[in-house]
């Protein structure tokens, strides 16, 4: 067998195996529910099931490699998974990585973790992670990781995961918008400094539920890079209440939506945009997760500029 064929064989393995974690995910997916709910997104309640048996990965699973994780004991949005899911694999054959989706928790053990050089969370809710799957994500990525979160990966339901909430979310999310549910808002760059930002326009408008929460990044020792115009919002009904009990401020600054991190030697990138597959249609939104993945890879800022200084 030559060696050509034998290296074809082998990426005929890894797809077949990427197909097969991807329709994993999927058939493990639990049913959204209808916009109307009320807004927490804990409102799935959900069982707690830890994962003990790790996932199979090929040993042909092509190096470096991104993680994608998505399990959800709590709300699951289905569309968002979709949609983060589809942009992670293609990002991946453009970068020339190896990919690995999974709804498994078992996977954040030291052995397999040390397969992955980024980790996403593709709105991971609820208590997903055993104390010592927690434990061992958290070394991995204070040793040097790169950890990337979507949206409901930010939600309140991490509460109980106190590391978590206060290194790579910050605030604690109190809610969104339900009538109408989505709207298109003007978004705004609030650091044109940082490389994750290089070539974003100032301002741009994008359609999305948009999350609000009870305090600023910065109080976190995190760096706001996104910021969104609450007097962009046109509520109705009972919402008109609710947006003027959640304003978190009359500008952009106030209302941050993508901010970054630098737990331990590791980068984290949260990002509140992404409740459905829509959010990966924006090129803007695109360009930025596309430099936020090489900027928590530490290949582009290798300085560590772009980590959040103390004021």
């Amino acid at each position: 067998m030559t060696h050509s064929v034998w290296h074809m064989i082998k990426g005929a393995i890894f797809t077949s195996a990427l197909m097969g974690a991807a329709a994993c995910s999927n058939s493990d997916a639990q049913d959204e529910p209808e916009a109307a709910d009320p807004p927490a997104a804990n409102q799935a309640e959900t069982p707690v099931v830890y994962d003990t048996i790790p996932p199979h990965i090929t040993k042909w699973m092509q190096q470096p490699a991104i993680l994608v994780f998505s399990k959800t004991n709590g709300w699951r949005h289905n569309e968002g998974i979709a949609g983060g899911d589809k942009f992670f694999v293609e990002l991946s054959r453009e970068k020339g990585f190896g990919i690995f989706t999974t709804v498994n928790a078992a996977v954040f053990n030291e052995t397999d973790l040390a397969r992955f050089d980024v980790i996403v969370f593709n709105n991971a809710t609820g208590d997903t992670l055993s104390p010592d799957q927690e434990a061992a994500f958290q070394t991995w990525l204070e040793a040097g990781g790169a950890w990337i979160g979507l949206h409901g990966s930010g939600d309140n339901t991490h509460e109980d995961w106190a590391w978590y909430a206060d290194s790579l979310i910050g605030p604690t999310f109190t809610g969104h918008p339900l009538t109408p549910h989505f709207h298109v808002v003007r978004v705004e760059t609030l650091d044109s400094d940082h490389v994750i930002m290089a070539g974003a326009p100032d301002v741009w408008e994008h359609d999305d539920e948009w999350y609000f929460f009870d305090s600023h990044p910065k109080d976190y020792g995190l760096r706001p890079l996104v910021g969104i115009h609450e007097t962009d919002f046109k509520p109705i009904g009972a919402d008109v209440q609710n947006l003027a009990t959640w304003a978190m401020g009359d500008t952009p600054a106030d209302h941050p939506v993508i901010w970054v991190g630098c737990p331990g030697e590791g980068r984290s990138f949260y990002t509140a945009l992404g409740h459905s597959d829509v959010a990966y249609d924006n090129q803007t939104y695109r360009t930025i997760l596309t430099q936020a993945f090489d900027w928590v890879r530490k290949t582009s800022d290798e300085s560590g500029d772009g980590c959040p200084t103390a004021e």
